[in-house]
C-alpha cells in the first residue's frame, strides 16, 4: 500500500488524506475531548487559573475533574473556542454542560466534534510537512509525507481518541528537526515551551545536552528548556489544585511506578533505570547528533516497556518511527507489531472507551455491547493476558532499541 501511495502525486495524497481525516472526526467519541473543552470553556469566562477555580467551583459543576493538562493547553483550547465559538452554535455550552448518557444524541454533536478536532487536522499536516524537511532527496520525501498521513496508528489516535498531545508532538518534532541542523538553543526552547503543554518532552533534554558542544550550550539548553517551563508554571505553583491535580499528579509521575523492592521502604525504579543505562550508553558511546532520533525512539520504548502506560502516548513516539521506517523499511513489520501490541492492551481494559464506545456518537446501542475485557474474562484471566501481552511488548522493544543503537547510522 505504501509502495503504491509514494508514486502519487503530493497533492493529490493530501486531499485523499484530508478527505479521510474528515470522515473520521464527527463519528467517533471519547469523552476526555469533552472534559478538558468544558474545562477550557471557562477561559472565555475570565477565569485564567483554572487548577484553582474547579476545586473551589466542584458542586456547581456539572463535569468534576480537576484539570489534569499543563497551562498552555487550557490557554490554547479556550483561545479556540473564542474564536471559533459562532461556528458552533447556541446549544453548544449546553452539550458541553451536559454530562448525561443521552448528551450524544443531541442535534449538531457531529458538527461539535468535527470543529472540536479541526485543530488536529491543522497540526496533524504540519507534522506531515515537518517530516518532509528531514530528507533532500524527493523519493524519501514523498515516503515519509504518505506514511505520516496514511499509518493507521496515528490516525486512531488523533481522531478516534481525540488525542490533545497532537500540539507538543509537532513542538517535539520541530525541536528535533533544529538540533539536527545544530540550532540545539532554540531546540531546547521548543523543548521547555512543548512541556507547556504535557511534560513528557522534558525527557529529551537529557540527550540533547549530550550533544551540546561546549559547557555553555550546555548552560543555555537548560537554561533555555527548564527555565521556559518553569515560566509557563510559574504563575500556578501556587495554586494547590496545579500542584496535585498536574504536577505530581499520577498521570505526571507514573515512570515513577513500578519497581523491585529492595528492603527499608526503597525500591529500584525499572523505568528510571532503564533511562539511565540508555543515556549512559549514549555518554559514553561518543555517537553524533544524528543518532538524537534513536534515543528518542528508545528512551520512549522503554518508558511504555516499564509502566501502565496510556494508550494516548503512544503519538509522542510515531513521528520519530515514521522517520527511521522512511530510512529502512525492513523495520515496518516489527514496529507495526509492537504497535498493534500495544493497542491491544488498553483495548482489553474494563473500560468502553478504549473501544465499543467510542462509537457511541454514531448510535446509544454501541453501550449495549459488551466489553473485550467482559468476553474474555469468561475464558481467561484478562489481567494474565494484558501481562503476557506486556512482557511481549517489552522483548520486542529490547530487540528493536538494540537494533536501533547498533545499525541506525544515517545522516540526515
Amino acid at each position: 500500500m505504501f509502495n503504491l501511495i509514494t508514486k502519487l502525486e503530493l497533492k493529490r495524497v493530501l486531499i485523499l488524506a484530508i478527505i479521510i481525516r474528515v470522515l473520521l472526526m464527527p463519528f467517533s467519541f471519547h469523552p476526555d475531548i469533552k472534559v478538558y473543552n468544558f474545562q477550557s470553556s471557562f477561559l472565555k469566562k475570565g477565569i485564567m487559573d483554572i487548577y484553582s477555580y474547579i476545586p473551589l467551583n466542584k458542586d456547581k459543576l456539572s463535569i468534576k475533574e480537576e484539570y489534569v493538562y499543563f497551562p498552555l493547553t487550557y490557554f490554547s483550547i479556550g483561545a479556540y473556542q473564542i474564536i471559533t465559538i459562532p461556528l458552533f452554535g447556541d446549544d453548544f455550552i449546553d452539550w458541553l454542560s451536559d454530562a448525561s448518557q443521552t448528551a450524544n444524541e443531541r442535534v449538531g454533536v457531529f458538527r461539535y466534534l468535527f470543529l472540536l478536532k479541526l485543530p488536529y487536522l491543522f497540526f496533524d499536516l504540519i507534522i506531515a510537512f515537518l517530516l518532509m524537511s528531514f530528507f533532500s532527496n524527493n523519493s524519501q520525501k514523498r515516503k515519509v509525507f504518505s506514511y505520516w498521513l496514511f499509518n493507521p496508528f496515528s490516525l486512531v489516535l488523533v481522531y478516534v481518541f481525540s488525542n490533545i498531545d497532537i500540539i507538543p508532538v509537532t513542538l517535539t518534532v520541530l525541536s528535533l528537526l533544529l538540533a539536527l541542523r545544530k540550532k540545539i538553543t532554540l531546540a531546547a526552547l521548543l523543548l521547555g515551551i512543548a512541556a507547556g503543554f504535557k511534560g513528557y518532552p522534558l525527557l529529551f533534554i537529557p540527550f540533547l545536552l549530550l550533544y551540546s558542544r561546549s559547557l555553555k550550550e550546555r548552560i543555555l539548553v537548560s537554561f533555555f528548556s527548564f527555565g521556559m517551563f518553569f515560566i509557563i508554571i510559574a504563575p500556578f505553583l501556587g495554586s494547590s489544585g496545579f500542584r496535585e491535580a498536574t504536577l505530581t499528579s499520577g498521570l505526571t509521575t507514573r515512570l515513577l511506578t513500578g519497581g523491585i523492592n529492595i528492603g527499608f521502604g526503597e525500591s529500584l525504579i525499572l523505568g528510571i533505570v532503564s533511562i539511565a543505562i540508555l543515556f549512559f550508553y549514549r555518554l559514553t558511546a561518543h555517537n553524533n547528533i544524528n543518532t538524537l532520533i534513536t534515543d528518542y525512539i528508545s528512551l520512549l520504548l522503554l518508558l511504555y516497556s516499564f509502566m501502565h502506560f496510556h494508550i494516548q502516548w503512544f503519538l509522542w513516539i510515531l513521528p520519530f518511527v515514521v522517520l527511521i521506517l522512511t530510512i529502512q523499511n525492513r523495520l515496518i513489520p516489527l514496529f507495526f507489531l509492537l504497535g498493534i501490541i500495544g493497542f491491544l492492551i488498553p483495548f482489553l481494559y474494563q473500560d468502553k472507551y478504549m473501544s465499543v464506545g467510542l462509537l457511541t456518537v454514531i448510535s446509544p446501542l454501541y453501550n449495549q455491547l459488551s466489553l473485550p475485557y467482559d468476553v474474555l474474562s469468561r475464558i481467561y484471566n484478562v489481567n494474565t493476558i494484558q501481562g503476557i501481552l506486556h512482557s511481549t511488548f517489552l522483548g520486542g522493544s529490547l530487540v528493536l532499541i538494540n537494533k536501533l543503537l547498533k545499525e541506525f547510522d544515517h545522516e540526515f
